[in-house]
């Protein structure tokens, strides 16, 4: 990353947000929405096992784990949070 780029940006308080995007326990198959791996709940309408959480790929839970190898931040990553 060119070095000035760098400076301007940390001088603006830039920030990549973790979502569930870029979490480890995230799932999505080229779409905004997807289920988490972690977070399960008892359907109201449907019996039977827990289903997994479906969730929004910008969204977020206190439960946030950054997964390196699904955000290819490379130097980026020094701006998450």
């Amino acid at each position: 990353m060119d070095s000035n780029k760098r400076l301007k940006l940390l001088d603006i308080g830039y920030r990549i947000a973790g979502t569930c995007g870029i979490c480890q326990h995230g799932m999505f198959a080229n779409d905004s929405f997807g289920t988490c791996s972690l977070h399960t709940y008892q359907h109201l309408k449907h019996t039977g096992d827990a289903r997994q959480l479906s969730v929004y790929a910008h969204g977020r839970c206190s439960e946030f784990q950054l997964d390196e190898q699904k955000a290819h931040l490379g130097l980026w990553q020094e701006f998450t949070r």
